[in-house]
């Protein structure tokens, strides 16, 4: 009986008092410098250190009234969050929320409606993204005589990124659908349309061939293609490592809204 509580009691531990780590997310353990028997954890997304929990006295002799200072220090590096608990449980317990928090897919519930002529198309976006209209000419050999591309940027507080692409334009030189899926290749060497077959996938009533890949091992990339006698269309989006987790849901739905 005594073996099979203390059994009982091993496995309850890790549960009662330990922190369930998010998917994906590792940590280390480092014995504190002046603060005997305490530990700092610093926190792992990938090979990335994204936050840590600090006793207060882990590497500096803090005192109060010859008592080592209780408190426990809990920062998470992605937002630049940092906050002071009680235990080191709270502490940990803050970060986890945090990052659970951060890492998550993105659900939009407020969006714009959009429909711009050149290029001719209609969408939804994010209520707080940026839209922007140019003009490339030349793109496929295509001679374009107003806007032909429409993308789509984010913003925060240190950048803006363009991470939807749509390009509409006259096709000129008569191209063909794998035709265009090859100058695409040229253009983009990390395309690999062997490795990755291209699939058929309907936008906006129109069937695109499709295929993804990954471009230097930051960020993952979505192509489609539709070529006819009248015109070309090309649609991108690129996702960097965290927009991975977060907009997947978002780019669908800003696919599955489009109509030519």
């Amino acid at each position: 009986m005594k073996t099979l509580i203390l059994i009982l009691f091993v496995a309850i531990v890790p549960f009662a008092y330990g922190q369930q780590l998010p998917a994906g997310v590792t940590s280390k353990s480092f014995d504190c410098t002046y603060a005997t028997g305490q530990s700092a954890n610093y926190y792992y997304k990938g090979d990335e250190m994204i936050g840590m929990v600090e006793p207060s006295s882990c590497n500096y002799s803090e005192t109060q009234g010859g008592r080592v200072n209780p408190l426990c220090y809990a920062e998470f590096y992605m937002t630049q969050q940092r906050d002071t608990f009680s235990t080191k449980k709270e502490a940990t317990s803050w970060l986890i929320a945090a990052i659970e928090e951060y890492y998550k897919p993105v659900e939009i519930t407020k969006w714009q409606k959009l429909k711009v002529q050149p290029p001719k198309v209609s969408l939804k976006y994010p209520w707080d993204w940026e839209y922007k209209l140019a003009k490339n000419d030349g793109i496929f050999q295509s001679k374009s005589q107003s806007e032909n591309k429409l993308s789509l940027w984010t913003r925060d507080q240190w950048s803006t990124s363009e991470i939807f692409v749509i390009i509409r334009t006259p096709n000129t030189a008569k191209r063909t659908t794998v035709e265009v899926m090859e100058m695409t290749s040229r253009m983009n060497g990390a395309i690999n349309l062997k490795a990755n077959p291209p699939k058929d996938v309907v936008i906006g009533g129109k069937t695109f061939k499709s295929s993804r890949n990954e471009f230097m091992m930051q960020m993952d990339q979505y192509h489609f293609w539709y070529a006819d006698e009248l015109e070309i269309i090309y649609v991108n989006y690129n996702l960097l490592k965290n927009e991975r987790i977060w907009y997947p849901e978002v780019m669908k739905s800003i696919l599955e809204s489009i109509t030519w």
